[in-house]
Formats: structure tokens, C-alpha cells, sequence
């Protein structure tokens, strides 16, 4: 083979065969050693590249080339990496090159590749086609489920750790759900107790039943499934053999068990298999990648070996420190990176005295790079070694107009808003309970939390699912209000008719659409609105006139509604009459009277007092007394007979409005919680954290319907060692007081007795309470856990007031509660039970505000007719502006009929409607902080959605699904020249930046490291300081700190002590400043 290098320009006769121009075009700009991995045409292959060497452009230049100089078909090469946005610069190189034919080229990650191939042939193996995937979040959430379901103890047997468990079977292709003689953690170590691998096992084999209930596959399965579909079904095996000629894998060392064993499958007889690997940024053991997979490679498909040495991105002190740093690592590769980049500059240690020092230094050192060295903040990124590390430095920057992008595990797709646009999207497609919990909520809370706790559980009692029990909501009256449950049936039926619009139509088409079904389900009050109604005065007789209607309607009375005419009191009646026939299902009469001759309507007239209740809407003459409860909304001569429902202040009561707050108030009456059964509870401990706290005393009271305690329990624990001084002081419980009370083993069974399986009500109890008895219960119940739905006061009361204190003490307070001193257990229950009841009357409250939209537009069109008796518009009150406001909002997003109404009108009247309502639909209504939100939310998404379409073939809303289900937030980060990027160690891998400043570099913190663990681990985390150091291209800062979150010193990283002394310089704070400082 002769070769000729000519100003970058490479002419190769190979083979004696003359390689046309179009061809050598590819092989431009390459060096001699990337040359040879591109040239490779038949058999195996393994490329030894560094950080910087360009394995990338080898991998796509050999693409290329195999298309150009062979003319493989594009659609015959596969080309795998670990994550999208790899793949995703990888298929646009490659588009580069060849233009459109690229676009044929299989290139993914692997679980995308598998995607594909079970969607096509999975069913070979018993899979359904439609299968949902559970990303980690919903595989922790159905791995609880099955802990709680089987009892156990999740402090005992934490998430992770079962999580971490099946993970590792299904990397070694075992199957969680069969019987083993032994289980491994993650680490490798046997569980030797028989009854905790009895626990492990049956929790298992209940998650392995889940999954297939609903027909589901985690992201472990992927790959296991397709492992098994290629080697128990030859015929497929066969098939993707022939369509796959080549394959070609990037960052191979990360490679695991699984992974392995699907490219075996797929490698033909001729084993064109590349795979481009660095022994020295291999940084995932955790989830089962090891480098031994390197050398089976080389037994497995042959020896041939090519080394690319040369580094393109670091300057050279920069490149010099980070090999001397991984030379202490045991390694594979014995050559050297060399590189012909300038000197560049000395790489900085900053030792500060304390983590509070960090931000303020960071900062500084920003700005100097910036306004010094004329760097733009998009050339700066900070690297840590865990997330916790960057919150204060993020608060820091932001707080001093520092721009940053934080680089998160999570996509777009699994952020706040965008998570439960999703969730409608996957419940459209799979129909499972959790996203249908989760879209119900949104854009506003429909169903509040102690309902839906309540929901779950009668689910659960009911053995069927959520949405089952949400297709027959009606018979569950006895436990669920009117308005939760004609929520619920309006939520179901219009999810049902959206589903049948979805079917083979493109994500971008669906989303659109799914807005539009968004946008008429979000609230059509602003924050404004309801500042302004809520500041309102009460309207006189409401409460009263409530009671009146809901008594009526509990015993089956007759209620007839009389309006005078009117278009505010034709509407009215007819809000009133919706609101008792729709809702409550009341004997309810409607009577619309016609135009009348006099000013007045004789009630004589009207009524025949055969109703127990009769509301009149409007001017009426004398109302006598009689048999009849009347209720009033308007006026009359003598109204001695009556109750009188009007707004205090306002000359020109609107009856329409006055219809809407008391349909309102009686809904919210009918809210009222059953609380028969519920468990209010309390524990006081030695110790304010729920992994070690110990019990001293337990408190619990069983609720009535109404709320009133009628069961009680409480029983002081002796602890069994000293009880602190500090314990004494909070709680009053000395040694003595519990010197002859039981211990938590035997106290337990008597409150888990006493508790059953009901809801737990409790302050804090999600963090605390529930997590220390749940740990008490693994401890001595044999492994035994917590399984109760509960309800969490303080998580409510962080909704409701989200920028307040929501402590116990301070809840009590501001809620006027009177009580002794708390942290005494039945103390805080006492005011636990009354904090629960006044989060409850505010929650029902602001619902009670936001209800019945349906009804603005009959507002709105009252209100119109009253304003237009006021002769000066700024005399019209304030609350019915926001009425205003918010029906122009609603009925600009429904399609409302009125025609019963002009129908009601005389002649001269009926062209007022459609005027009203045309002049609503054109109205400019206020827009408020939320609807910048909104459109921020759709756009982004909307954004999201298209960049997808613009890089996948296939775009309906399945293969959506699939793509967002496997997106990280790493996939998304893109460079912004305006932001400073935060990121882990981890997800730094495959970025470059000028600057690069890694932080948290002291012992304990980066390596994270303990003398027990094997010293593979040391390794690790120095190969994971190695890939943040070649990272930089210009400049590198090291900051370690000498005391974060404890006063004990740290010393600084071992790291900083095998970077060679004549690349860096050390500086630390002056002795006096330290001296200040402490």
C-alpha cells in the first residue's frame, strides 16, 4: 500500500485498486492511524482512542467511506453509542458527508436499537407490540407499590437497592422472577439470611407480575428482551443478520453483559464489527460496564488492534497533568497521547477555608475569565462530583446575574409541566392508573389529595384499578362529592373522544391538538382574578340560603325556581337550576316567566306553594308568609316572607352572580369529606431523622364521618438506652417517666392493630413519621413494612402556602389554634386534627371559588345587561371585572350555546346574546404572570416535539413515546455563549469548553471513596477526574475547600497529589483571613 500526504489531502492506492476523488474527499484532514481504522473493510476491529484523538470522526468517516468506496447500502450499517445526543451528532456528521443517503444509516443508542426491534419482532417472544416503557422514576414508584403491597419494610429494603438488584439480574440475562439459590446485591455480595432473600425474592417476582400487568418493560429489559428474542428465534436472528452488514460501536469500555451478548447475536459470519473503546474513561461500573469486555472483544473476534495517539483538544500542560493522573490507574494501553497544540497555561489549585467561600470565589473567577481574559460565559463550564455540590454555587450565580444552564439527569419531557403533558400522551396510548393521576391534575388541580388517597384506596379495597373506578364513579356517592365526581366523568369522557383523533397522525400534529385540549381545561381565572374576588365582601343571607338548598336536597324536597324576565335573571335561574339538576340529581322545577306589563310580579301569580322551597329571581310584589321557604335574589315591595340574597354594597345586584356563589357554596357543602375511619397520628422521638430516630411515644385518634375523635391510642416506649437531656427538654419524657413502659417490638402489633389498613392523616409523616415506623417494622417484624395510604398535612400546606412557614407550631398559629406546648404526642395530635380541618375549609374554600366555569358565560351575559344600567363604567365593582374577565377567558376557549336563551327573549332583545358573546370572544383579557408560564411551557415542548420529528423517521405518537422515554437531560444540553453549564463529572463526558473549573476536589468528596471498598473503585473515580481534565482545552481550575458541612478538615484530593507539581500552582486564602475567618 502506497501512501502520499499532500497539504492534508491523502491519495491512497489500495490494494491496486485506484480510489476515486469523491472517495478520498472523505479521507481529508485524517491522520495516518485514522486513516487505517477508516480503510478497514472486512472483519473485526478494536480502535484505541483517548479523549480528543477524533473516534468520532473515524466512526462516521468509516461510514462514509463503506458507502462511498464499497457501496454498502446506508440501510445495511448499524452504528450504536450510549446516548442521543451522540447518536443525534453522529447521524448529522454522517449527513455531512453523504447528504440525504445518510439519512438511511441505522445509527441509535443501544435501547433505541432494541426499541426498534422488539416493536417489530417482540410478539415472537410473548410481547405486545404496544408495550409501555418505565422509565426509573416509574420503576421506583412500581417497585414501591409491590413493597408496600407484599408489607415490607422500604427502609429495610430501600428502592435502590431492590432497584440496583433486579438491574444486575437482567444485565446477566437472569430472570428476577425465578427461583435462585442465592441473590447478589449490586456489589456482588450474597444476601445470606433466608428470610431476607425470601422478602427479596417474592418483591421480585411481584415487580416481574406488575410489569406484565401492564404490559410493560423497564429500561434493563430492553436489552435482556432482545438478547432472548435473537437467540430463542433464529429465523429473526437470521433477518437482522442479513440487513445488518456492518457495526460499528462507540465508547465501547461502558459496555455490560447484555450489551455484549446483543452484538454477538447480531455480528454475521463475517464479524464486520468496529468498536472504538478507552480503557482510561471507563466511569460506569455502577450500572455493569467493565473494561473486561475489551479484552473478550479481542478473544472473541480477533486481535486486530489500531492505537490513535494523536490529541487534538488540550494544550499540552493540560494533556501532561491528566496523563500523569491516570498513569496510577492499572491500564490497558501503553501509548501515550501526544499532541502538537501550543504549551498553554498553568493549571490552578484554589484551596478555600469553608464551602461558604466557594460561591462568592467562583463568581469572581467567572467574571475575571470574562471581563479579563474576554472569554464568554457559554466557554465556562463547573464540574462537580455529585448535584448537591452545585445548589448554593447555582443560588450564587443566578443572585448575581451569572446566567447558568444546569445540566440535570432529567429531559424536558420529565420536567415540571412538561412531565404531565406526557402523562396525557402516554395515558392516550397505554392507559395506565399513574398517568392517569397524574394528567387528571393538570393544568389545575381537579381532584384535591385527601380524594384521591381516598380514590387509591377504594381501588385498592375494590381490587381494580383507578381508571375503572373512575368509569363508575356514581357508585361511590357515599365517599366522593358531586362536583368530584362530575369532574371525574367530564375528565374521562373528554380523554376518551381526544384518544380516537390520535391514531396515525404525526407527535407534532397531536401535541398541537392536545394543547388546544389543555388550554379549555386550565383554570379561566387568573392569580389577579382571584386576588380581586377574594377581597370581596360576603353576599348576605348566602351561608344561610346554602344550608336552606342542601337540607332540601338531602331530603328529597322539591325546590322551584321563579325568574322575573331578564337576561341576569333568566340566567341566574338557570345556574341555580344546572347546578341542583346536573350535580345533586334535585327535584327541581324551572319557571322562566314572560315579559311582564307591570313593574312587578304579583308571587300569587307564580307559585302554588307546592314546593318546600321556592327561589325567586327578580322584582316581585309583597311576599307574604307561608308554608314555603322563599329565598329572594332581587327585590321586592315587602319581603318580611323571605330570605334576601344580595351584595352589601352594590346598588345593581347582579342575580346572575348571586346564582353562581350560591350554587358555589351549596357544591361545597356537598364536598365535605367522609373522614369515617381515618387515622390522625403522631410519634415523639429521640432524634429529628427518620433513618435513626427512636420512638418515645405514639399517639394516634380514629375519626367519625364528621371528624370527631371516637377511638384513641397512646402509649410511651421506653427506648431501652438514656434519653438525652435535649430530648427531655422537647418532649418532658426522662428515663424514669418510661423506666416500666414496653419497647417498640412489643408496642407495634398493638398500633398496627389499632391503625388496620385505614388512611394516616399526620403532619410531616411522608419524610418522617411513616419512614421510622416503616424502619422499626423491618427491625422487628421480620422484614414487615408501612402499606397505609396516607395523607400529608404539610405537603398540603406547602401548596397552599407555598412561600410560608408550614411547620406545626406555625400552622396553629396562624390559624389561631390554641394548644400546650407541642412535641408532646397527644398534644400534636389534638392540633394535627385541627390543622387538618383548616387546610381542609381553605382548600374547599379556593376550590369553592374556581368552580362551576361552566356557568361564566350565563355571568357574563347577566353582568353585561347590569353594567349597562350604570351610567359611569368606573363605578362597576371590581370582582365583577375579574367575573368578566374570566368568562372572556372561558368561552374564548369553548364552544357555548345560548340559543334557549334568546329563544326566552322577546324580539326586541334577542340580537343581544350574540352581541354580548361576540363582543366576549374579541375581548383583550389581562394577561397574567401564568399565561407567560403557559406559553413558555408550550413552547419549549412544542420545541422539543419538533427537533424530534426533525431527527426520527418514523413520528407518530408510539415512536414519541419511545424517544422521550429514553432522553436525558444530557441528551439536551446544547452550549449557550450567554450561560455558564453546570454539570456532574458524569454527564461531562463527550462536552469540551475552554474553561473547564471542577470543584468539591478534597477527600471524601471527589474520589468519593472509603479504605473497605476494593481498590477498583479508586480507579474508577480517578479515570472519572481524568475525563473531567481533558475536557478543558485552554484552561483548568481545581477548588477544594477545607471543611464543607461538618467542622472536621478535610484534606484535598488525592488527585491534586498526582497532578505533577510543575503544572500547577497551589493557592490558599491568607493566614490572617483564616484567622478572621474562624
Amino acid at each position: 500500500m502506497v501512501k502520499y500526504y499532500s497539504f492534508s489531502l491523502i491519495f491512497i492506492d489500495y490494494q491496486r485498486e485506484a480510489i476515486p476523488m469523491l472517495t478520498v474527499n472523505i479521507l481529508r484532514g485524517l491522520n495516518e492511524k485514522q486513516v487505517h481504522a477508516v480503510l478497514h473493510h472486512q472483519g473485526p476491529l478494536l480502535v484505541l482512542a483517548g479523549p480528543g484523538t477524533g473516534k468520532t470522526k473515524v466512526v462516521t468517516h468509516r461510514i462514509a467511506y463503506l458507502v462511498r468506496r464499497y457501496r454498502v447500502p446506508p440501510e445495511n450499517i448499524m452504528a450504536v453509542t450510549f446516548t442521543n445526543k451522540a447518536a443525534q451528532e453522529m447521524s448529522e456528521r454522517i449527513n455531512q458527508l453523504l447528504g440525504t443517503t445518510g439519512l438511511d444509516v441505522w445509527i441509535g443508542t443501544f435501547h433505541a436499537a432494541c426499541v426498534r426491534m422488539l416493536r417489530e419482532h417482540g410478539s415472537e417472544i410473548g410481547l405486545n407490540r404496544n408495550f409501555a416503557i418505565f422509565d426509573q422514576e416509574t420503576q421506583d414508584e412500581v417497585i414501591s407499590e409491590c413493597g408496600r403491597d407484599l408489607g415490607l419494610s422500604l427502609s429495610t429494603y430501600p428502592v435502590w437497592f431492590l432497584r440496583d438488584i433486579i438491574s444486575a439480574m437482567k444485565i446477566q440475562m437472569q430472570d428476577p422472577s425465578a427461583e435462585h439459590d442465592f441473590i447478589r446485591t449490586r456489589e456482588g455480595d450474597v444476601i445470606e439470611d433466608p428470610a431476607e432473600q425470601q422478602d427479596v425474592a417474592n418483591l421480585l417476582k411481584a415487580y416481574q407480575e406488575r410489569l406484565a400487568l401492564h404490559g410493560a418493560l423497564d429500561f434493563d429489559d430492553l436489552i435482556s428482551k432482545t438478547v432472548q428474542l435473537l437467540s430463542q428465534v433464529p429465523a429473526v436472528k437470521d433477518e437482522y443478520q442479513r440487513r445488518i452488514h456492518y457495526i460499528l460501536v462507540d465508547e465501547f469500555q461502558d459496555i455490560n453483559f447484555a450489551q455484549y451478548e446483543l452484538l454477538r447475536q447480531l455480528c454475521g459470519k463475517q464479524k464486520n464489527i468496529m468498536v472504538v473503546a478507552d480503557d482510561d474513561q471507563a466511569i460506569y461500573s455502577w450500572r455493569g460496564s467493565s473494561t473486561v469486555y475489551i479484552d473478550r472483544f479481542k478473544a472473541d473476534f480477533g486481535d486486530k488492534v489500531i492505537e490513535l495517539e494523536e490529541h487534538y483538544r488540550s494544550t499540552q500542560k493540560l494533556l501532561r497533568a491528566a496523563q500523569s493522573l491516570i498513569e496510577h490507574n492499572n491500564r490497558q494501553k501503553t501509548s501515550v497521547l501526544t499532541t502538537t497544540n501550543e504549551s498553554g497555561y498553568t493549571i490552578f489549585h484554589y484551596n478555600l477555608e469553608s464551602a461558604e467561600d466557594e460561591p462568592a470565589f467562583v463568581t469572581k473567577l467567572i467574571r475575571q475569565l470574562v471581563e479579563q481574559r474576554r472569554y464568554s460565559y457559554g466557554d465556562i463550564a463547573l464540574f462537580y462530583r455529585t448535584h448537591r455540590l452545585a445548589d448554593q454555587l447555582e443560588e450564587h450565580l443566578l443572585r448575581e446575574q451569572i446566567q447558568v444552564q444546569r445540566v440535570q439527569r432529567l429531559s424536558t419531557f420529565q420536567e415540571v409541566g412538561s412531565n404531565d403533558i406526557v402523562a396525557y400522551l402516554k395515558f392516550l396510548h397505554w392507559h395506565l392508573d399513574r398517568d392517569l393521576k397524574r394528567a387528571i391534575n393538570f393544568p389545575q388541580l381537579v381532584i384535591d389529595e385527601l380524594t384521591m388517597v381516598k380514590l387509591e384506596w377504594l381501588a385498592k379495597q375494590g381490587k381494580i384499578t383507578l381508571r375503572e373506578l373512575f368509569s363508575k364513579i356514581d357508585d361511590y356517592r357515599d365517599d366522593i362529592g358531586p362536583l368530584n365526581r362530575r369532574n371525574i366523568k367530564r375528565f374521562m369522557k373528554a380523554i376518551d373522544e381526544f384518544a380516537k383523533t390520535v391514531e396515525n397522525r404525526n407527535i407534532s400534529s397531536i401535541a398541537l391538538d392536545l394543547f388546544k385540549f389543555l388550554e379549555a381545561r386550565r383554570s379561566p381565572y387568573s392569580s389577579e382574578d382571584i386576588e380581586s374576588i377574594e377581597s370581596e365582601q360576603e353576599i348576605r343571607g348566602l351561608s344561610t340560603t346554602a344550608d336552606i338548598l342542601y337540607r332540601a336536597v338531602n331530603l328529597s324536597e322539591k325546590i322551584s325556581i321563579h325568574a322575573t324576565y331578564g337576561i341576569d335573571n333568566y340566567c341566574a335561574a338557570k345556574i341555580i337550576h344546572r347546578t341542583l339538576s346536573e350535580y345533586l340529581d334535585a327535584d327541581v322545577e324551572l319557571n322562566l316567566l314572560p315579559h311582564p306589563t307591570a313593574s312587578a310580579v304579583e308571587l300569587s301569580s307564580i307559585t302554588n306553594h307546592q314546593s318546600p322551597v321556592d327561589i325567586l329571581i327578580g322584582s316581585f310584589d309583597e311576599i307574604p308568609a307561608s308554608e314555603t321557604q322563599a329565598i329572594l335574589i332581587g327585590a321586592a315591595k315587602d319581603s318580611k316572607g323571605c330570605i334576601i340574597l344580595q351584595y352589601p354594597y352594590d346598588e345593581v345586584p347582579p342575580a346572575s352572580l348571586i346564582a353562581l356563589k350560591l350554587s358555589q357554596r351549596l357544591l361545597s357543602y356537598f364536598e365535605m369529606p367522609n373522614l369515617e375511619g381515618l387515622i390522625i397520628y403522631d410519634l415523639e422521638t429521640i432524634g429529628n431523622e427518620a433513618r435513626n430516630a427512636v420512638i418515645l411515644e405514639i399517639a394516634a385518634d380514629q375519626l367519625d364521618a364528621t371528624g370527631s375523635g371516637v377511638k384513641h391510642y397512646h402509649q410511651l416506649v421506653n427506648p431501652k438506652m438514656p434519653i438525652p437531656k435535649s430530648s427531655t427538654r422537647i418532649h418532658g419524657i426522662n428515663d424514669k417517666t418510661v423506666e416500666n413502659k414496653p419497647s417498640i417490638e412489643a408496642v407495634l402489633p398493638e398500633f398496627l392493630k389499632f391503625i388496620g389498613d385505614s388512611i394516616l392523616i399526620g403532619h410531616n409523616i411522608e419524610e418522617f413519621d411513616n419512614r421510622v415506623i416503616d424502619r422499626e417494622m423491618g427491625k422487628h417484624l421480620e422484614g414487615r413494612g408501612l402499606s397505609n395510604p396516607f395523607y400529608d398535612t404539610y405537603l398540603t400546606a406547602q401548596r397552599l402556602y407555598p412561600r410560608e412557614n408550614c411547620k406545626l407550631e406555625a400552622l396553629a398559629d396562624k390559624f389561631g389554634i390554641e394548644h400546650e406546648d407541642l412535641h408532646h404526642a397527644l398534644e400534636d395530635v389534638s392540633v394535627t386534627k385541627q390543622v387538618f380541618e383548616s387546610l381542609s375549609r381553605e382548600d374547599r374554600r379556593r376550590r369553592e371559588q374556581c368552580s362551576l366555569p361552566e356557568m361564566l358565560p350565563l355571568v357574563a351575559v347577566g353582568l353585561l345587561e347590569k353594567n349597562a344600567l350604570i351610567e359611569d363604567s368606573a363605578d362597576i365593582p371590581k370582582n365583577r371585572q375579574a367575573y368578566h374577565q374570566a368568562a372572556a377567558r372561558y368561552i374564548q376557549n369553548h364552544k357555548i350555546e345560548l340559543d334557549w336563551l334568546t329563544e326566552q327573549l322577546q324580539p326586541q332583545d334577542r340580537d343581544l346574546i350574540p352581541r354580548f358573546m361576540r363582543d366576549l370572544r374579541t375581548m383583550d383579557t389581562v394577561q397574567a404572570n401564568e399565561e407567560t408560564l403557559w406559553r413558555s411551557l408550550r413552547g419549549n415542548f412544542m420545541n422539543s416535539v419538533l427537533n424530534f420529528e426533525s431527527n426520527n423517521k418514523r413520528q407518530d405518537l408510539p415512536a414519541f413515546l419511545d424517544y422521550q422515554s429514553l432522553v436525558s437531560g444530557v441528551d439536551e444540553t446544547r452550549i449557550d455563549e450567554d450561560k455558564v453549564t453546570l454539570m456532574t463529572l458524569h454527564s461531562a463526558k463527550g462536552t469540551e469548553f475552554p474553561v473547564v473549573i471542577m470543584i468539591g476536589m478534597e477527600e471524601g468528596v471527589f474520589p468519593i471513596y472509603r479504605s473497605s471498598q476494593p481498590p477498583e473503585m479508586l480507579e474508577e473515580e480517578r479515570r472519572l477526574c481524568y475525563v473531567g481534565m481533558t475536557r478543558a482545552k485552554e484552561r483548568l481550575y481545581l477548588i477544594s475547600v477545607s471543611r464543607r458541612e461538618s467542622d472536621r478538615e478535610r484534606g484535598n484530593s488525592i488527585f491534586i497529589r498526582e497532578i505533577p507539581s510543575n503544572l500547577m500552582r497551589h493557592w490558599s486564602p491568607p493566614r490572617e483571613r483564616k484567622i478572621r475567618a474562624n
